[in-house]
């Protein structure tokens, strides 16, 4: 009886024993938004100092604790690490913390957790690794701690991005009752759109414009680039868990395509969403042929106006002013295009692949964060278009004894000079689009282009050019047979292009003996800027 007794007595005690453990969960503070080519995506809530895993442990009974390894397995290559870190595969590390300002770390270590100072990295498995302490004398604690700095590369990532944990032994007394949790909530563009035009309740400049004889009609320009999220614009303390800012925050990279030597545009930036103005900066505000980039960095340590950072909450976007000049050499003689595209900046690579000693290691180069470059537009910015001018004759007849007289005067020289605003004196050809009339409807379009074989009429130089301060003089009867028109009568309506500017002109049909009628030539805005399908390209004028 008395061998009974101590048989269940012991297996009571065994069974107590069993028993009682920690039960561990892990409570994330995820991140409500990455972008997609950020190799150093945070996977807690950007700019909140602490931000990370909760690691909780709950007591159920005192009880003796083996030492035991908690190991947190993320979807993708960790790019921070731990001070000094060392990994289980490539040994020891390069030294200091990447980043340094924020590096993978235990902060708030309470109770049954108070020992535990540091984590561990395994670049080869892509987690993190925790020793859990023993107690061989028993455990009478709860406790905390939070695990801080963990990024991982989000290249080639969508949606929710979930990590595992898992323990190296279950005979251990510690249980694990969390085995996933979510670190992002979702990743996407970091540039949502870059299009003309500016924010909320600033002026719209849309497209510069330079005439290739270097006058600029318009010198004024203007797009506006919106973020992806609301939380993809972010300074350099935004980009931190940490009361120190890391090296970057999402910097904008501008590059612009097509400049011509001697033309500048001059750049300024304003952010902001409709209700409060964020502080950017310019690395450089000028853009010529030679500097053709400029990247905009968010600035902002405070939330209100002028010194705003970014919201985390709403979306921001950014407004790039250009004004536009050109020199009196400068490389616009024929027409074309300057144009603009975007992409998040710095661009680096996640980790090192080319140094063996550090071969799959946190890459530094360039800092925190850096991305992968992903280019959003072009988007034209300023247009050089040919020097001319656009003019419409609604009505001219060549019809029995009726006739069409046509003058064109170039205006390019005047009284008022260079300093008084005048215009710069240039010689130009006339092309003539002629749309004939039936008697049912539209006929067959034909043209004539002025050259030194065809230049009807008077006011016209031998290469076909009319000189500045000439008028050029030409009956409707002396050009049809220059063109490829068909022979005889005909009435309909001309489209005049003068490669030239302020060109103005009239037109008259007569029988020259009894009857007169003036018929209005219009000046078209140039429809290479302002296309005859918008409200500004249809604005016909007497003048313009």
């Amino acid at each position: 009886m008395m061998l009974g007794v101590l048989t269940m007595l012991a297996f009571f005690a065994l069974a107590s024993s069993s028993f009682a453990q920690v039960s561990i969960s892990l409570i994330p503070d995820p991140s409500s938004g990455e972008i997609q080519t950020n190799n150093n995506a945070q996977t807690a809530t950007p700019g909140s100092v602490g931000a990370g895993v909760l690691v909780s442990g709950a007591l159920i009974a005192t009880s003796p604790l083996t030492t035991t390894t908690l190991r947190i397995t993320y979807p993708s290559p960790i790019t921070s690490s731990p001070v000094g870190f060392f990994t289980s595969t490539a040994g020891p590390g390069i030294g200091g913390a990447i980043p340094p300002q924020d590096p993978i770390r235990i902060e708030g270590a309470t109770g049954v957790f108070a020992a535990i100072t540091n984590a561990v990295l395994n670049t080869t498995n892509s987690r993190v690794e925790i020793t859990l302490p023993a107690f061989p004398a028993g455990n009478s604690s709860s406790g905390s701690f939070r695990l801080v700095g963990v990024r991982i590369d989000a290249n080639g990532k969508s949606g929710a991005q979930t990590a595992t944990a898992s323990l190296d032994s279950s005979a251990n007394n510690y249980i694990l009752t969390t085995t996933s949790f979510t670190v992002i909530n979702a990743i996407g563009n970091g540039i949502g759109t870059m299009t003309l035009g500016a924010r909320a309740g600033n002026i719209n400049n849309g497209t510069a414009t330079i005439f290739t004889n270097r006058t600029i009609p318009d010198s004024l320009g203007s797009i506006v680039i919106t973020e992806g999220f609301a939380s993809a614009f972010r300074t350099a303390t935004q980009s931190s868990n940490n009361s120190t800012a890391v090296s970057n925050g999402t910097n904008i990279r501008l590059t612009f395509n097509g400049v011509p030597t001697g033309v500048t545009l001059a750049l300024t930036a304003n952010a902001g969403d409709a209700s409060n103005n964020r502080a950017v900066s310019l690395s450089s505000g000028t853009i010529t042929s030679s500097a053709t980039t400029t990247t905009i960095s968010f600035t902002g340590t405070g939330t209100g106006s002028p010194t705003g950072a970014p919201s985390l909450t709403a979306t921001d976007s950014v407004e790039i002013q250009m004004s536009v000049t050109a020199n009196s050499t400068a490389a616009v003689t024929t027409p074309g295009a300057i144009s603009v595209t975007a992409t998040l900046a710095p661009i680096g690579v996640s980790t090192n692949n080319d140094d063996p000693i550090h071969l799959g290691l946190p890459n530094t180069t360039n800092g925190y964060p850096t991305f992968i470059q992903l280019d959003v537009g072009p988007v034209t910015v300023v247009n050089i278009v040919a020097a001319s001018t656009t003019l419409l004759i609604p009505l001219v007849e060549k019809v029995g004894p009726f006739d069409t007289g046509i003058s064109i005067a170039n205006t390019n020289t005047d009284p008022f000079g260079s300093g008084g605003g005048g215009a710069t004196p240039t010689a130009g050809t006339l092309r003539f689009d002629i749309f004939p009339s039936t008697a049912t409807g539209a006929g067959t379009a034909c043209f004539l282009q002025t050259s030194a074989t065809a230049r009807p009429g008077v006011g016209i130089a031998s290469d076909g050019t009319i000189p500045s301060g000439a008028t050029y003089l030409a009956l409707l009867s002396q050009i049809l047979p220059l063109s490829n028109c068909a022979a005889g009568d005909m009435f309909g309506y001309i489209f005049v292009t003068a490669n030239f500017l302020n060109a103005h002109g009239q037109a008259t049909i007569s029988d020259f003996r009894t009857y007169s009628l003036a018929t209005n030539v219009l000046v078209l805005p140039p429809p290479s800027t302002s296309p005859r399908t918008t409200p500004a390209g249809s604005a016909e004028r007497l003048d313009f």
